[in-house]
């Protein structure tokens, strides 16, 4: 059965390394959260990063949900990374508005072409469900890292 509605993110989507959920308590940790992504030269890779986003307004019975998510170059149709996942319930779910769902995507090895605004956009069964903004930029090389 599909949802009764849009789903929307709430209180956002956060950039970080690592974005752990403690086993028992199921809480989540952020580890090196950041905003933006600073690089020497280009093209740049940047190795693993998470995207954590809580979804709310998820209201229907459902037995899996199809999330996708992208990195786009904004203003463009370039999409630079994409992954997908279905995540499958043992049996349906029954969601409500007040209902936060958070989840945490890894995104692997992409690669900056050149500095400028990029675009995180989270789909949840096809409809977009949120997107953030984020720089990449052109920074000196640290000489302490040399």
């Amino acid at each position: 059965m599909p949802l009764k509605s849009e789903p929307t993110i709430v209180p956002g989507i956060l950039l970080s390394d690592l974005s752990i959920v403690e086993g028992g308590t199921n809480k989540r940790t952020i580890v090196g959260s950041f905003d933006q992504f600073a690089f020497p030269q280009f093209p740049a890779t940047y190795g693993r990063f998470f995207v954590t986003a809580w979804i709310a307004n998820l209201a229907g019975t459902v037995s899996q949900l199809e999330l996708t998510l992208r990195v786009e170059e904004k203003g463009s149709a370039h999409v630079m990374f994409s992954t997908s996942t279905k995540l499958n319930f043992p049996s349906p779910q029954t969601f409500d508005q007040t209902t936060v769902m958070a989840l945490a995507v890894p995104v692997m090895g992409v690669v900056f072409q050149r500095p400028g605004l990029y675009t995180i956009v989270l789909l949840v069964d096809g409809e977009e469900a949120g997107r953030r903004d984020f720089n990449v930029i052109s920074a000196a090389p640290n000489p302490m890292q040399q």
